[in-house]
């Protein structure tokens, strides 16, 4: 029995791999992924009927997947993290928020501490803060990945693999 729990790192990286195969060489941590944040969502697809006059049931449908979307939250961003995330310039240890948002994407990898792992050929990632500036609080960059397809021929959106492949695969 396979089940996936618990986070060991989501790593990223600029531009599409050349296959899917989760090497990770080229990739790095966004940083600590803050508890209870990182999640993985998949929208309702949608489905649209074609009906006749002269019939009840449809004729024809077409269907369109819902969008799947990875979400957390870093608790440690430093001045490259938000160079990454957002765009801008570092220099002489200030980072400057860019005067227009960045389009910024990347590819991912998620390991999950065991079950099965996820890796995302091309994602579009927008983050914010969500800062509380207290003796209870952290400052945190909340991500969100949405899954797009890729621009490399032959890629696939997403691959899912075993952390440790089960015993005679």
């Amino acid at each position: 029995m396979v089940v996936t729990l618990g986070l060991s790192k989501i790593l990223g990286k600029q531009g599409e791999p050349t296959t899917a195969n989760f090497t990770e060489t080229g990739y790095t941590p966004y940083g600590l992924t803050y508890q209870d944040t990182a999640k993985m969502s998949q929208e309702d697809g949608e489905e649209t009927e074609f009906y006749a006059e002269e019939e009840d049931d449809p004729i024809e449908t077409i269907e369109k997947a819902g969008k799947t979307t990875f979400t957390f939250s870093v608790m440690n961003p430093d001045l490259t993290t938000l160079k990454r995330l957002f765009g801008g310039e570092i220099a002489t240890n200030i980072w400057a928020y860019p005067d227009v948002a960045a389009t910024v994407e990347e590819s991912l990898i998620i390991l999950p501490r065991k079950g099965l792992k996820f890796q995302v050929p091309r994602a579009k990632i927008k983050a914010k803060f969500n800062g509380e500036f207290s003796k209870k609080g952290l400052l945190l960059l909340e991500v969100t990945a949405t899954v797009m397809k890729p621009n490399t021929s032959g890629l696939k959106k997403l691959y899912v693999g075993y952390v440790n492949p089960p015993a005679g695969s």
